[in-house]
């Protein structure tokens, strides 16, 4: 099975829009019928009464230049913390200890690391496999990262991060920050569309999935010997209940979709096992477990009907690799950008609507649509 396309390197945006809704938007409804629209007509084509879901996570600065004791620079990725929860990790006095990547690391051979003008004496040191970082002072991480970082521009923009990206790669209603790339379908949206919205009924709805590096990794063949990278996710209990009201779903964004389509299986996992949530999704789950449920609400009301306390959030990992053949359970509609050829995001993709999104790539590639994280959008409408 071939998730492969030709994309043009012309057709890769580099740089966003002027604003957020200059964006092109590529429409494919039920019967595999495109229609070529603009990012401002989305509030026509969601249904009045449904619901809108968008990922809250915030973009890390997560790249560092840090210097070598013998003077050469090194470039840091951070990834997640090694051994507790990312909001945790930001809010820590020093040290705290980060998985990583390094650029160079084999001219590393040994002592600190230091980060130029960071006014605290940042440090960097090896831990094992992950990084150590300390600092002088009473600031928390968080702080010292927003100042010395960078945003992380995905590899295939082949630049660095500038002042327009700071706010750019960001939503409007990011919030909790965790991940190193950001959901880029809701990087469309704007405050005035999602008031629109809400002046049609349109209720916004709003989960948490830290991105992780691994949506980058490529597929090397049939994609069911791809081993998914885990990402950490977050529900709240009022989240919860308005999910299990039955109503329409518009899904903002793969991320968006793998964690209702999680929770889902969280659900059948839970009742089955009978023993609690579990705390990671496992990649396979929709072939190991069965599924109890006439609905994706119901399965919501059930967890709902689980929650000790009114304000709990359910916190887990999730692995879940969606693949052609697999049936959406939670979302009539996906807003998503154009992806990277061999991507497992074609497969979700490919998921909801079937093989035709190929030809609806091609239409677009002809056609001139901007691709990948700063490019132009697809609505799809998912075909059973």
């Amino acid at each position: 099975m071939e998730f492969d396309y030709e994309l043009p390197e012309n057709r890769i945006a580099k740089h966003p829009p002027a604003r957020r809704e200059d964006a092109r938007l590529l429409h494919l409804n039920r019967e595999g019928v495109w229609r070529d629209r603009c990012i401002v007509d989305l509030p026509a084509l969601i249904p009045s009464d449904g619901q809108i879901w968008v990922n809250e996570t915030r973009v890390l600065h997560a790249r560092l230049m840090a210097v070598k004791p013998t003077g050469g620079a090194l470039e840091l990725l951070l990834l997640e913390p090694a051994h507790v929860p990312v909001e945790q990790a930001l809010t820590a006095a020093s040290p705290v200890v980060w998985n990583a990547l390094v650029g160079g690391a084999k001219k590393w051979k040994s002592g600190a690391l230091s980060v130029p003008d960071s006014g605290v004496n940042l440090s960097v040191e090896r831990e094992g496999e992950s990084l150590r970082f300390s600092w002088e002072g009473t600031e928390d991480f968080g702080t010292v990262l927003d100042r010395l970082g960078r945003i992380p521009l995905p590899p295939y923009m082949r630049r660095a991060a500038g002042a327009e990206d700071a706010d750019r790669y960001q939503t409007v209603f990011a919030r909790l920050p965790g991940s190193v790339a950001a959901p880029t379908a809701g990087l469309h949206l704007t405050e005035d569309m999602l008031s629109q919205l809400s002046g049609h009924n349109v209720r916004c709805g709003k989960v948490t999935l830290h991105v992780g590096v691994g949506t980058f990794k490529p597929l090397n063949g049939d994609p069911t010997g791809h081993v998914m990278h885990g990402e950490r996710c977050i529900v709240t209990a009022s989240e919860l209940q308005m999910l299990a009201s039955g109503a329409e779903i518009t899904a903002v964004g793969t991320t968006t979709l793998r964690t209702l389509e999680s929770l889902f299986w969280l659900a059948c996992r839970w009742r089955e096992q009978g023993v609690g949530p579990a705390l990671e999704v496992q990649q396979w789950v929709h072939q190991e477990v069965n599924d109890p449920f006439s609905s994706f609400a119901e399965a919501m009301r059930w967890l709902v009907d689980q929650q000790t306390a009114e304000d709990a959030s359910l916190e887990f990992v999730t692995r879940l690799m969606i693949v052609p053949g697999y049936r959406v359970r939670s979302a009539q509609r996906l807003l998503t950008n154009f992806h990277m050829p061999k991507s497992t995001l074609l497969c979700i993709v490919e998921a909801m609507v079937g093989p035709c999104w190929r030809s609806a790539y091609a239409h677009a590639v002809s056609s001139e649509y901007r691709f990948l994280s700063y490019g132009d959008a697809c609505l799809l409408e998912r075909r059973d």
